[in-house]
């Protein structure tokens, strides 16, 4: 289900417009999110990076990029990133940026270096932070931590495709209004997103149905 990261993105983001042209690789912003996935009430989260490139030159060309925090020493290659255009905008992404079992996603400044087809290339510096006690946190604490926070839900069918992301409906008192709107709805999951989507906790998956 880690697509629904992808349109919270969409859904979520206010971005600003450009005009597209064809030049050499020219980054306009980098957009990352630390994504915290909890699998069940009590674990504790997997956590990831998802990070959006921005671009003015066409996005059918994006080839790859590298991003490195130099703290830390980690760096993540992106070959052959996701794009998207839409809004007038286009970006290259990716939405599983991990780091070895038993670390932690490094905070701080982080270097993201884009290339094209054509071996046109451009950087931008960017920064991801989250508060440590998230890494610690099961899903009943972590919005105790986050301040401010955006409530979504998110709905999906039976074979884990996303059919709403967004905020819950008034109509939505109880899992029976959202089967009303979604019939092939068998799950939902509630996401918590902090301001400036630095964040985003997924809240374990709901049966919206009662198993007989």
């Amino acid at each position: 289900m880690r697509h629904s990261v992808f349109f919270c993105f969409i859904a979520l983001f206010s971005f600003s417009l450009f005009s597209c042209a064809e030049s050499e690789a020219d980054v306009v912003s980098a957009s990352a999110t630390a994504v915290f996935d909890y699998s069940d009430s009590e674990s504790l989260p997997s956590v990831r990076l998802a990070v959006f490139v921005q671009v003015t030159s066409d996005i059918q060309r994006a080839d790859n990029f590298t991003i490195s925090n130099t703290e830390s020493g980690y760096t993540w290659s992106v070959a052959k990133p996701g794009i998207f255009t839409g809004l007038n905008k286009s970006y290259a992404y990716s939405l599983n940026l991990n780091v070895p079992e038993g670390d932690s996603l490094p905070t701080g400044e982080y270097m993201l270096l884009y290339k094209d087809a054509a071996g046109s290339e451009d950087s931008i510096r960017f920064s991801v932070n989250y508060d440590k006690e998230l890494l610690s946190a099961n899903s009943t604490a972590c919005k105790k931590i986050l301040s401010n926070v955006t409530e979504n839900v998110a709905v999906y069918d039976a074979s884990g495709e996303l059919l709403f992301m967004g905020k819950a409906k008034s109509s939505w008192k109880n899992n029976d209004a959202i089967l009303r709107d979604y019939k092939l709805a068998r799950t939902k999951r509630i996401c918590y997103v902090a301001p400036g989507n630095s964040i985003i906790c997924m809240m374990p998956a709901e049966n919206l149905k009662t198993e007989n």
